[in-house]
């Protein structure tokens, strides 16, 4: 809980000299929530801290399906097809990939990563402008040559987020693993998986 609230300290610190108040009242809304547990991985490298590719505690490559259905509440048993989604959970809605045994082989993965989480998205239910959006340094901006609709903002660290180009809003917020651990497997993606 303190780094959650170090991060709404540092927003409302970065907010508060600006000219617009409704920047700050938003802060504190329900949007404004989402809007602060999407932007945690930025103000986290920004203040100095690292950046994690991690959605509510579920990290690519290290959660498995039991972990997801914990985390998500599924009653039945934790298989990597029923937690995969699209779940509603609060702020949006949430789905899992995992590392299947095809796919690991295909990536040359160690047999321990088989059935762990490998990509999550997020769509959340408050459209984000890129203008709302202050993503530091460490995201670059990237475009894949087959899909020209939207375009991305990624990170070394997995996180990206995916934007209409249209509106340059947040479509999917996503959480992959991070590039170094990429390297370590035989994979290669322009943006994202």
């Amino acid at each position: 809980m303190k780094a959650f609230d170090s991060i709404r300290i540092k927003l409302v610190s970065i907010r508060l000299g600006t000219k617009n108040s409704g920047r700050l009242r938003f802060l504190f809304s329900a949007g404004g929530v989402v809007f602060l547990l999407l932007l945690a991985p930025h103000v986290a490298e920004s203040s100095g801290g690292s950046l994690a590719n991690s959605w509510r505690g579920i990290t690519p490559l290290r959660s498995s399906a039991a972990d997801v259905a914990r985390i998500i509440g599924l009653e039945d048993e934790p298989n990597s097809v029923a937690s995969s989604g699209p779940h509603k959970v609060e702020g949006g809605e949430v789905t899992f990939s995992y590392l299947t045994p095809t796919l690991a082989k295909i990536y040359r993965a160690p047999a321990s990563m088989t059935g762990k989480v490998f990509t999550i998205y997020f769509k959340p239910s408050q459209p984000m402008g890129r203008t709302d959006m202050a993503l530091g340094a460490g995201f670059k901006r990237c475009t894949e040559e087959r899909d020209r609709s939207y375009y991305y903002f990624v990170s070394d660290a997995g996180v990206a987020y995916r934007f209409t180009r249209g509106t340059d809003t947040v479509e999917t917020v996503i959480y992959q693993p991070s590039r170094a651990e990429v390297r370590r497997l035989a994979v290669s993606t322009e943006c994202v998986f």
